[in-house]
């Protein structure tokens, strides 16, 4: 059997596997010899042209051809299927992997699922802070640029941090470790800490019993001592008359959301010059878990639009219908909703749990082991953040029933930034 005659099957595309490999083999070869030869023929042989005939030149012209053909044929369908793999793999990645924009779409910018989501985590965990607008901007196939802007209540600022999601979890900070930590035991080394305010252990951590002083026997002490409540409200009383500050309380017994709603009322509805940003609620046995978890009585947490998300599914997980109430309706039945409504929703947020909460031990299950405690033994608040004129912050701490007191920060006035 003749070259001509497998090269003739070849192009017509029934040569067998081992007659194509010979061929391919050949033309190699030839093309080899080709450019070897024309790059001699000007010099050593110039009159081999002539002695080619015409049928041979043709036969060179077609093979030629044949060989490009395929060339340009191979290259044009590896850019097609490059293509079509790039195309497809963001609406790919975004099924596969965690999408901060799947779901509840944005009205204005920066209010759609991913602000909610932060929103919620902000007011169940960071005392003393809000967000009010988180973005997440797509990028390669997976991946995600996220920020989120949070707002400080005591100085009345804005803070905004950014980062990376890959492949649903967090890649790491565009911004060095700028959180506001008041203790360095609040540190975890992780980058996600850059988003969440935390409050310091040794502000509820007594109260949780995750952590403790040692006395003079090698006892562990839970209780905070009072020499060391009164040092700090001293200092309190040696600053300014026109200072604020901003403290964490824990009471000597946790009490009803009743209870707690007649507290509120005497102290921030009625004199004005105090607020409590934070109500720390008991969500399990002591030293079994090291998170805090509360919610904001004043209605300043998650904001967003009516008919957004499935109100009948997250009842009052808008908290502005606390802060229109006029005294009519029952503040314990809101927030006992509204806190319950936000467990719900961030146990039914498990992805972005696993990209932007991996930390401290925080998952699904970690909320709704907190929802189960709390359907079991009611909702009790243990603890508060308050922020103030100094006067009213140590006239607080002295009229209740507390059993500790950690200062905050403090400033001049209420005018300081």
């Amino acid at each position: 059997m003749t070259f001509k005659e497998v090269f003739q099957r070849y192009k017509e595309g029934t040569a067998s596997l081992e007659e194509i490999k010979f061929v391919e083999e050949e033309l190699e070869k030839f093309e080899l010899l080709e450019e070897y030869t024309l790059a001699q023929i000007d010099d050593s042989c110039p009159g081999l042209q002539e002695l080619m005939t015409e049928s041979d030149e043709n036969e060179i012209r077609g093979i030629k051809k044949t060989v490009n053909r395929k060339f340009l044929k191979s290259i044009l369908i590896s850019f097609l299927a490059a293509a079509v793999l790039v195309l497809l793999s963001g609406p790919i990645c975004s099924r596969i992997f965690y999408n901060p924009n799947r779901g509840y779409q944005e009205t204005y910018g920066g209010d759609g699922q991913f602000f909610i989501d932060a929103a919620v985590f902000t007011e169940l965990h960071s005392p003393g802070y809000t967000t009010n607008w988180a973005k997440a901007v797509p990028g390669f196939p997976g991946s995600y640029h996220v920020e989120i802007r949070q707002s400080n209540l005591f100085h009345g600022r804005e803070e905004t941090f950014s980062g990376r999601i890959v492949r649903g979890k967090m890649a790491g900070s565009e911004s060095s470790l700028t959180g506001y930590y008041s203790n360095i035991l609040n540190r975890t080394g992780s980058v996600l800490e850059t988003y969440w305010h935390f409050p310091p252990m040794n502000a509820f951590g007594r109260k949780l019993e995750t952590f403790c002083t040692t006395d003079e026997a090698g006892n562990d002490v839970y209780q905070q001592p009072q020499e060391e409540i009164d040092s700090q409200l001293k200092q309190l009383e040696e600053l300014p008359s026109s200072s604020w500050a901003a403290a964490y309380i824990t009471f000597d017994a946790p009490m009803s959301l009743e209870a707690f709603s007649s507290l509120y009322r005497q102290w921030v509805a009625d004199q004005g010059n105090l607020d409590i940003t934070y109500a720390a609620v008991t969500c399990s046995e002591p030293g079994y878990n090291m998170n805090v978890a509360g919610f904001d009585p004043g209605g300043t947490g998650v904001f967003s639009e009516a008919g957004v998300y499935p109100e009948e599914t997250y009842p009052c997980l808008r908290p502005t219908t606390a802060r229109e109430l006029n005294g009519g309706e029952a503040l314990a039945d809101i927030w006992e909703q509204h806190f319950t409504s936000m467990l719900q929703y961030m146990s039914d947020r498990p992805q972005f749990l696993t990209a932007m909460a991996d930390v401290n031990g925080i998952s699904q299950e970690y909320y709704e082991e907190l929802a189960s405690y709390v359907k079991d033994h009611g909702i009790q608040v243990f603890g508060v953040m308050i922020q103030g004129n100094v006067s009213q912050v140590v006239s607080f701490a002295e009229q209740e029933k507390v059993d500790g007191v950690y200062v905050e920060d403090a400033k001049l006035s209420a005018l300081s930034r």
